[in-house]
């Protein structure tokens, strides 16, 4: 769980800059899938608890709010960003899944 909290912190601190950096569609992508990926170690234990699992799913709809409140700014840079296909695709997965 260490390692949860280490990119939601992550997440967090990017999405609170005043200037996003010009690499801040990779970044949140990155650290958006690595996030995926770590809830999906945590909920394939074979010892989950029903404790750590209603967490998993509590921080992840904090993370998915904190996201739907830049949503309007991150869009909008998504949709400059280099690889607006690719970013745009991110876009809509974070909407749909918030993970």
């Amino acid at each position: 769980m260490e390692k949860l909290t280490q990119l939601e912190q992550q997440i967090e601190q990017l999405l609170q800059q005043q200037d996003y950096p010009d690499d801040f569609p990779q970044q949140l992508e990155n650290l958006v899938a690595l996030r995926h990926q770590e809830v999906e170690n945590i909920l394939g234990q074979p010892d989950l608890t029903r404790v750590v699992f209603d967490d998993v799913v509590a921080r992840t709809k904090a993370l998915k709010s904190l996201i739907q409140k830049h949503k309007d700014i991150i869009g909008e840079l998504l949709v400059r960003s280099k690889k607006s296909k690719q970013s745009l695709s991110l876009y809509s997965n974070i909407q749909q899944n918030g993970s």
